[in-house]
Formats: C-alpha cells, structure tokens, sequence
C-alpha cells in the first residue's frame, strides 16, 4: 500500500532500493582546510535542501466554528443554500450538517478544524455516464479555479493556491498546476465475454502552497495529507451541459473537499533540517533488513507540511520527508509499499519535538503472561508539558499521563500484555510510547515482545459444501427465477467483522518496516463497527497476520476455520501491490496472490493498502484487479485502491461514512445513507488517500451488490449472494 502518510515518526517503513546521491559530509574545519559546506539535496518535487538549514515550524490557532458561520458557507452553493443546520458528534467535538433532501446534497463542517466536505454521493459516486457528457483536463482546471476565485473566502488566505493570479484562464494551466485523472468504469459479462468501459468522472486537485520564504532560505513548500488539497470531482466539464452541479457557476460539479478551509496558523520557530540523503539511508537499511536479497528501489523523498483530515485536531504544522511508490521484488513478486514518512527537521534539544527511546525491555525479549512487565522509555528535548499513551499494536491503551520535567523518564508497569496464540503458534507483541509534547509534535517508539507461552484455541471449523453453487442455488433461486425464492441460514447473520493488521514488519519493533498510520486506521475502524453494532471475530496483527488466512482451505490455507472467510466484512490495512497483499509475517508466505481468494461467507473487503486492485497501466485482459475473479464465490464487493494509498487513518472516516446519518444525533435519515462503495470512494477523495477501486460481481441470480449499504444489527436482513457470476463490474480512478 503506498502512500499511508503519516505525520508521526515510528519507526522506519518498508521499501527503498535506493542510490540517492547527496550523503552529507563535514570537513575538519583547520586553518589549512575550510570547512566545507553541506551538499545540497533536491527532493522529489524541485525543492533545494542542504541538513541543517532552518526550516518553519507552525502552530495552528484554536478553531472557532459556529452553526452562523456554517449557514454562511452554506449560502455559498445553491445545492444547500437557505437549509436547516443540524449538528451531530465527530470523535469527541461538533461536526454540522447542512442537509438538503430535495437535491440528496450535504456540507459537512468540522468543528476540530474548521474544514468542511460539500457532496451529492450518489451523483458523484454512481457508475454511469452522464447524458452528454464531455471531459475536458484544461476545463476542469478552468473551472476549478473559477470555484475557488468566484466564491469568496474558499481559497485560503495564508497559502497560495496557483493560476488564481492569472484569473483562471486556460494559459494560466499550460503547465498544468492542477493535478487532474480520470474516474473509469468497466464490466466484463462471464457467459459472453463481453468486455465494455468508460469514462465517468473527472478530478481535479488544486495545489496548495505555505510561504516559508519569509522565514528560511525555502521560499515555498506544499501542503499534503489528507487536509492539504482541494478536491473537486466533475461528472462532466461541458459548460451549460446541464444536470446537476453542487454549484451553480460550476457546471457538473457533484463533490468537493476543502479540509483545510479557514485554518488559521502562526510562525512557532526555526528547527534544523536533517540530512534527507541520511534519512533515505536509514530507510534503504530499514527495508534490506526486512527484505533480505530482494531487489528495491527507492524514490526521491517530496517535502510538504503534513495536514490532518477536517474532522481530526492538529496543533503542529511541521514539514516532513515522504518516501513514495516505493518497490521492492522478492520470490519474484513485485508490492508496493505505503508512503514512508518521517520529520525533515531535527528533533531532540536542538530540534522540533522530542526524541524518545524505549530503554526497557529489550526488543525481542521474552515476557510471562499474566505477570507484570516494566516498561521505561527516556525523553529528551521538546517542550513541556508532554501527554504520552502506551498501546498494544491494535490501539488498545494500556497507560497514559502527563510527565512536566522532560527529563523524567516515562514508565509502565502492566500485566496486560496478551498472549496471542494462531493457529497454536505464539506471535510476538508489539508495545508503543506515543508522545505529544507542549508544542503538538507527536513522536513515537515501540518495542516488540515475545509471550513465553501461548494458549490454545479451539476455532471451529465452518462447513463448507461440497457443492456451493447448489446451495446458493436453492437459497437464491435459480437464473430462470432471479428473486430469491429462498433463505439460507448463511444468509441471515449477526454480522461480524475481522481485522488483518500490517503495521509492523520484520524485524518487529524499532528498526523494521513500520507504519505509524496502520494502528489508528485500524483502530478507527474497529471503534467505529464496533459503536454500529458489529461484533470483532478476530484481529490478526503483524506476526498473527498471514498469508495463509486469505488462501482458501481447498488450497491448502485456513480461510474458513480462524482466516478471514467466516465473517461479513473483513479490513486490511498494510503493504500491498498489483493484485495482491504483503503480510508481515510467512505463514506460509509473505505475498498472498488474490487468485488464491474463494470467499464464501465474506461478503465485503476492504484493503487499505497499495495497487491491491491496480487496473491502470496493464492492457486489458492483463489488468491485475481481475486476479480476484475467483475470490466471487458468494462475495459482494472488494474495496482497494489503483494507485499507491496514503498511511493515514483511513478506518474511523470510512466506517463514518458507510453509517446511516440522523438528523440531531437521533432521526435516521436512510436517504442520506451512502451506499458501501460510495462511501469507500467519498472516503478517499476526502482524504486525498489515494486513486479508489473496488469491484463486485452480479450473480445470475439478480444479486446486485452495487447499492449494498451496511446493514444494521438492529434491523438484521437477509443478504442474497451473487452466485454463480453473471458478470463482473469494476471502477478505478486513475493516477
């Protein structure tokens, strides 16, 4: 999964087969020989760096954020203008909504930021052509900037957003300053062959720009993460083409994201840049260690300013190196790894945030369960006072507080630590120290622990039969009878879910291939199933999550008896590539080929990771998201990205926009309930986490998944499976 940034810096993630130039060296400094000055490093997107040169460091300001100032926002766009304001809680602050059922449009405003999200779900995200519609790059540009100039206070005003100053004129993009792709569609009919696809969509991102020049020797750096863009997505770019528009002056426009609007920040200080050729080789010593004679190559870091979703607090603006679209080959599979990112300026005493080290336990050490282990980690520099959390690898805290000396060494006693057993095999634990000192900067460290025993679990075996297809076929009806005639047992559940859990690579603990972004993803997700009603079936973590869990029991895996094939939804967040997953363990491989998937009794998958249903850039019938035809043994619906996806916490936004929304905190409103597939969609243009794809089959049965919405526990319906396949359907959006 490429791209999961994040903002914080764990340890070092996976990939990089890397020759940077550029190593910084110091000369003795003699009366003979002048110290020489650093070399000077150019990141991926143009940027001259030389270590140690001041970069800015931010602070952003309180939000303030009324249902006023919503209402006057709102007033901008005619597809909400005038409607009633309701409010509901996002994590723990106020979020506002501006619902208008007679055109299905939505704002949503975050109090936490002051961001807000502006859609028509099913217009935006629906599968079809619109009648008439015409794409055009340079329009769109056109027309995005014109959004942004004609409405009034959407740009921001502390950053540069370019071709504004040339009046958004077509000469203003020859260089095309917005980054545009094209959403597609595709459908392959399983009796006849048939293969059809076309355009549906166009986005389109306008670049954001923080003047650093008034403050370093950098006059401008981007703004990136998931709140620093702004997303408009286009159902069609034909002026006075008619249809729908969010926005009367902009023709065809169905969603819109602006995460970062009206966020308000002041200049903190000056921090010292770090070598980026050094942090690149810290990086390539991370990922040989993990991958030991594979073949990787490494790209050239980018700097931006990492900026939270709209929905999630931040106190610090601090600039970071992301590592992207990394690649590495081993057992002659190629993956993709999510975004590495880490700090680009020091920390520590001379720097920006603290550094903080796990002195005790040892790494790898062995701990007895039930008994009590005693954790200590060591701080220095930042600024006081510091809040710190220790967690399991899953989220779960087992400590917190607040240490005023930075000088204090921070401690845990617990005897929580779980033995997890799978399969009978003990798997080691991974512990984390997160700490946020007085400024906003978030550091963290973690240890990884092996249990000295593991208990053993009886997991029952699902029974699968012999014959699947007459099964469904009894329970479904048969193709002559497209509605169901029948209810299987299978088909009434109580809707359960599974985590598979990729944040920790080997070597496990400080030095591996870590993703600080997989751990609140994943706990998002859980936290928000779990609040809608789900019941957890499992979470398998790192070294408990295996190759072995998605490769079906006819196979020679374990699927259906403690894998992912016996509950409904199943998430997956870590390293992925073209038509496959790369787990951070080896039972009984590290790459799992989706042509191995037969799920059964899963109905929906979500993979959070990179290229896992990569489309773009293979002719067709080479396209490597139809590896996972054969998954479609009664599944719904995969979920995944074409491109690389960002680490960022993809889970909690995921499962908030997959639930049906109320009026007040109390009233459904079920036509405002996105379908699952809308959501994931929505989910990644909010989040700018990457180019969507997902892919679902038609049964010859009638079953169409496309508009399955998550069901409620509440209310529990039978949900019919489509099979045998009648045909595939699938949807990309392209890098």
């Amino acid at each position: 999964m490429a791209s999961k940034s994040s903002w914080v810096s764990l340890g070092l993630a996976l990939s990089i087969g890397l020759s940077l130039t550029g190593s910084t060296t110091y000369a003795q400094s003699t009366v003979d020989q002048p110290a020489q000055a650093p070399e000077v490093f150019v990141t991926a997107n143009g940027i001259s760096l030389q270590a140690g040169e001041p970069l800015p460091v931010f602070r952003f300001s309180t939000p303030q954020v009324s249902s006023g100032q919503t209402a006057e926002l709102a007033n901008l766009f005619s597809s909400v203008s005038g409607q009633g304001i309701t409010q509901d809680k996002y994590g723990d602050l106020v979020r506002f909504i501006v619902p208008n059922t007679a055109t299905n449009t939505v704002l949503e405003r975050y109090t936490a930021t002051g961001g807000f999200y502006l859609y028509n779900a099913s217009e935006a995200f629906t599968e079809t052509v619109r009648a008439n519609a015409s794409f055009d790059k340079t329009q769109a540009q056109v027309s995005a900037c014109l959004f942004l100039l004609n409405n009034q206070g959407l740009a921001p005003q502390n950053v540069n957003v370019p071709g504004i100053a040339q009046q958004c004129t077509p000469q203003s993009f020859l260089n095309n300053p917005y980054a545009t792709s094209e959403a597609w569609a595709a459908t392959l009919d399983a009796t006849t062959n048939n293969f059809t696809q076309q355009q549906i969509g166009l986005i389109v991102r306008a670049p954001m720009l923080l003047n650093t020049g008034a403050f370093s020797q950098v006059p401008s750096v981007p703004l990136g993460g998931p709140g620093g863009h702004v997303s408009l997505f286009f159902r069609t770019t034909t002026v006075g083409g008619g249809g729908f528009t969010l926005d009367t002056g902009t023709p065809g426009l169905a969603a819109a994201a602006l995460p970062f609007y009206s966020r308000q920040f002041n200049f903190l200080r000056n921090a010292p840049t770090l070598s980026a050729a050094d942090v690149a080789k810290q990086v390539e010593d991370a990922v040989r260690s993990a991958y030991p004679g594979a073949t990787f190559t490494i790209t050239t870091p980018s700097l931006y300013y990492f900026v939270s979703d709209a929905g999630t607090p931040q106190t610090a603006l601090e600039p970071n190196f992301a590592f992207e679209g990394i690649q590495v080959t081993t057992g002659g599979q190629t993956f993709v790894l999510r975004d590495i990112v880490l700090p680009a300026v020091q920390s520590g005493p001379l720097g920006f945030g603290p550094l903080i080290t796990i002195t005790t336990p040892l790494n790898g050490s062995t701990f007895t369960p039930g008994a009590t282990v005693n954790f200590s980690a060591a701080l220095s520099g930042g600024t006081a006072p510091f809040t710190y959390t220790w967690q399991l690898d899953d989220g779960t805290p087992l400590g917190n507080g607040v240490a005023l000396n930075a000088a204090q060494p921070i401690t845990l006693a617990t005897s929580q630590l779980p033995a997890v057993s799978h399969g009978g095999l003990p798997a080691s634990v991974t512990v984390q120290l997160q700490v946020v000192d007085g400024d906003g900067a978030v550091r963290n460290a973690s240890v990884s622990l092996n249990p000295a025993v593991a208990p053993s679990v009886y997991l029952p075996l699902i029974q699968r039969s012999a014959s699947l297809s007459s099964v469904l076929s009894a329970a479904l009806g048969s193709t002559a009878n497209p509605a169901p005639a029948a209810v299987s047992p299978q088909d009434i559940i109580s809707y359960g879910f599974g985590i598979e859990q990729a944040s920790d690579y080997p070597p496990y603990g400080p030095g591996g291939s870590d993703l600080a972004g997989v751990v609140p993803d994943v706990s998002g997700f859980r936290s928000g199933m779990l609040s809608a009603g789900w019941t957890r079936r499992f979470h398998w973590a790192n070294a408990s999550a295996w190759e072995r869990d998605w490769r079906d029991c006819s196979l020679g895996g374990n699927d259906c008896t403690y894998g992912v094939d016996r509950v409904d939804f199943v998430y997956y967040a870590g390293h992925g590539g073209p038509g496959g997953l790369l787990l951070p363990s080896n039972v009984d491989s590290t790459w799992f080929d989706g042509a191995n998937a037969r799920f059964q009794n899963l109905r929906w998958v979500g993979f959070a990771s990179c290229q896992t249903l990569r489309v773009q850039g293979f002719a067709p019938p080479a396209e490597p998201i139809r590896r996972w035809f054969n998954a479609f043994q009664g599944a719904h619906m995969l979920l995944g990205f074409n491109s690389n996806m960002g680490d960022i916490a993809f889970g909690g936004p995921l499962v908030d926009n997959m639930r049906m929304p109320t009026f007040g905190g109390t009233f459904p409103l079920p036509w405002a309930q996105r379908t699952i597939r809308e959501a994931w969609v929505q989910t990644a243009f909010n989040l700018n986490a990457g180019r969507p794809a997902y892919i679902y089959a038609v049964g010859t049965n009638g079953v169409n998944p496309a508009n399955d919405k998550l069901p409620s526990p509440l209310f529990p319906q039978p949900v019919f499976r489509p099979f045998p396949v009648a045909s595939w359907h699938w949807v990309w959006w392209n890098e």
